[in-house]
C-alpha cells in the first residue's frame, strides 16, 4: 500500500482551489452537482491488487485510481456477504436494523425505506442501476408480467433508480440452468434479463455447458456478463443527453466466482507463482465454527491453481474498468464527473484455511475503496477508519445536500471533510463489521472481536496476518473498544431479529 504522509494538508496548496469552512459546516468546493458512477465489484480482496501490493497483479486500471485518487485504506464493510452489504450500503441501515447477516435472511427491504438514490433524485439527478442485483426491495402492491419486470419495477418504485438493467447474476444463472437441466426445461424468458439476452442470441446452451468450470468463450465486451454490463454502461452515457446531473451504479458479477474469464487471462498466470496462503502454525487461536463457514478442502496446489483463476478473474475485471475510465477521459464528462470504486465485500482464497466469506478477516472487511476526480481531489490514502456506510451520506453531500438534507441518512458520515481537510470528519473513526453473532470494530490499528465466550483483538500494524489473540494482553484495549461497541449498538437500535428462510440452495452462490 502506498504510504502518503500529507493527507491532512489541505487541497487549497495543492489545486489553488477556493475552499473555505462555510457556515452550516460542510465544505464548499469547486466542484458543483457532479455527475457521480460508482462502480461495485463483488468479492474482491484486497491484497490482489497492484497498488495495495499484490506481486502478480496486473491491475493497471485500479492502480491508476488509486496513484490519482484517494484512497481509504483503513475503510470496512458492514455486512459479510453480497445481501447484507449492499443492502446496509444503499439504506444508511446496518445488518443488525435489517435483520440482514446471510444472502437469504429477510428477503424484501420494508416498504417505503430511505435510500440515497432518493436522495439523490430530490436532488435533480437523474439515476441509473446497470449490473447484478443483490437489492431486494419490497414487492407488496406491485405487480408484473415476468419476474424481471418486477424486480425492475420495484428497483424504480422502492429503491429510487429511474432506469434499471439488472440480473441475478451468472453464478445464480448456472444454478438456475442447472436445475433446468434436470427437469430438460428451456430457459423461461423474461426470468432474468442477462439470460434472456444469451438466449435470443443462441449463447445460453454455451453458458450452460461451459457451466463456470472452463474458461469462458463468450466474447469478454460484448457476451460475457460483466464486458455486457460495461458496453450497457457506455451506451447509457454516450446516450445521455439531458442537463441534470447523473447517478450510476454499476455493478459487476466478478471476480465472484466462478472464476472463468476468457483464457488469455487465465494463461497470463502460473498458479507456482501464486501468493501462498498466511500460514497459521504459529496461530494461538482458533476461530468458532460460526466464524469458520467454509473450510478449504484443498492441497496447497489446488490452492494456487484456485487463486490463479481468482486472480485471472480479477485481472478481466479491471480491464472492464479501463473500458470506462477510458472512455470518461474523452468524454464532456471528464471534468465534472467523480468515480467511486469498491467492493461489497472480499473473499477467503486459502488463508486461514478457508475459502469463501461471512468471516472477520481483514481479507473479507477491506472494501478497497477509492474516490477518484484528479481535477477536484488531491491524490492521498487516508488512514482514518470509515465504513462503507459512509459513501452514502458523501454522495448526498457531492449533489449539493446541505447538513441538514444529510440529517436524513439513517446512519454514515461525509467523507468529504477527509478529502478536503477543511472541517472536522463527524465519523467515530472506527469501522463496524456484523456476522449474526459476532460484531468486529476497527480504528486502524487494533481489531477487537466481541463475543462473551470468544472475544478476539489483533494489532493489525504488528499482526497483518491477525496469526496471535491478544485479547488477554491488552485488557484496556478491549474494554475500550467493548465500550464503542456497546454504545454503538446503543446509538443504533432497532436490532431486528433474524428472519430465517428455508430456501438456502443459493446461499453461498451469491
Amino acid at each position: 500500500m502506498k504510504k502518503i504522509s500529507f493527507y491532512f494538508i489541505c487541497p487549497l496548496l495543492l489545486l489553488g482551489c477556493n475552499l473555505k469552512q462555510s457556515e452550516s459546516g460542510q465544505s464548499t468546493r469547486s466542484l458543483e452537482k457532479p455527475n457521480i458512477i460508482m462502480i461495485e465489484v463483488d468479492d474482491l480482496t484486497a491484497k490482489y491488487l497492484g497498488f495495495n501490493g499484490g506481486k502478480m497483479a496486473q491491475t493497471p486500471t485500479i492502480d491508476e485510481l488509486a496513484k490519482n485518487g484517494v484512497v481509504f485504506s483503513n475503510a470496512v464493510v458492514q455486512g459479510t456477504m453480497c445481501t447484507p452489504s449492499r443492502n446496509s450500503f444503499l439504506t444508511g441501515l446496518y445488518p443488525h436494523n435489517l435483520g440482514m447477516y446471510h444472502n437469504l435472511d429477510l428477503r424484501q427491504l420494508p416498504t417505503n425505506i430511505w435510500t440515497f438514490p432518493k436522495e439523490l433524485k430530490k436532488l435533480g439527478y437523474t439515476t441509473m442501476f446497470i449490473g447484478k442485483n443483490h437489492l431486494i426491495p419490497n414487492l407488496k402492491g406491485h405487480n408484473a408480467d415476468t419476474p424481471s419486470q418486477l424486480r425492475d419495477l420495484t428497483l424504480k418504485a422502492e429503491l429510487g433508480f429511474d432506469t434499471v438493467y439488472q440480473s441475478m447474476g451468472r453464478a445464480v444463472l448456472l444454478n438456475q440452468l442447472r436445475q433446468q437441466s434436470k427437469l430438460n426445461q428451456e430457459w423461461p424468458v423474461g426470468n432474468d434479463h442477462y439470460g434472456d439476452f444469451l438466449y435470443e442470441n443462441n449463447l445460453i446452451e454455451t453458458f450452460r455447458a461451459e457451466n463456470g468450470n472452463t474458461p469462458t468463450t463468450l466474447h469478454p465486451d460484448r457476451e460475457y456478463m460483466d464486458g455486457y454490463y460495461t458496453s450497457l454502461a457506455l451506451e447509457n452515457l454516450q446516450n445521455y443527453n439531458s442537463t441534470d446531473p447523473f447517478f450510476m451504479w454499476l455493478n459487476f458479477s466478478g471476480p465472484h466466482t466462478p472464476f472463468d474469464p476468457p483464457k488469455e487471462y487465465i494463461d497470463r498466470f502460473k498458479d507456482r507463482f501464486m501468493l501462498q496462503p498466511i500460514d497459521t502454525s504459529n496461530q494461538n487461536y482458533q476461530f468458532p465454527k460460526d466464524l469458520r463457514p467454509q473450510e478449504s478442502k484443498f492441497t496447497l496446489f489446488q490452492t494456487l491453481n484456485y487463486r490463479k483463476r481468482y486472480q485471472a478473474a480479477i485481472t478481466y475485471m479491471d480491464e472492464q474498468v479501463g473500458r470506462l475510465l477510458s472512455f470518461l477521459k474523452e468524454s464532456k464528462f471528464k471534468e465534472n464527473t467523480v468515480l467511486i470504486f469498491f467492493s461489497d465485500h472480499g473473499i477467503m482464497t486459502g488463508d486461514h484455511g478457508l475459502l469463501g466469506k461471512e468471516t472477520l478477516y481483514k481479507e473479507v472487511l477491506n472494501p478497497s475503496l477509492i474516490i477518484y476526480q484528479p481535477n477536484e481531489y488531491a491524490a492521498k490514502e487516508i488512514a482514518t477508519a470509515v465504513e462503507l456506510i459512509d459513501v452514502g451520506a458523501t454522495v448526498i453531500e457531492m449533489a449539493g445536500g446541505t447538513k441538514e438534507n444529510r440529517l436524513h441518512a439513517p446512519n454514515g458520515h461525509s467523507l468529504l471533510p477527509l478529502i478536503y481537510g477543511d472541517v472536522p470528519f463527524e465519523g467515530a473513526g472506527f469501522g463496524i463489521s456484523e456476522t449474526e453473532h459476532y460484531r468486529s470494530i476497527y480504528d486502524g490499528t487494533y481489531k477487537y472481536i466481541d463475543h462473551p465466550e470468544h472475544p478476539f483483538l489483533f494489532n493489525l500494524l504488528d499482526d497483518p496476518d491477525e496469526i496471535k489473540n491478544i485479547v488477554l494482553e491488552k485488557p484496556e484495549i478491549v474494554k475500550k473498544m467493548k465500550m464503542a461497541i456497546d454504545q454503538w449498538l446503543e446509538n443504533t437500535r432497532p436490532v431486528r431479529e433474524v428472519e430465517k428462510k428455508e430456501d438456502t440452495e443459493a446461499i453461498n452462490e451469491r
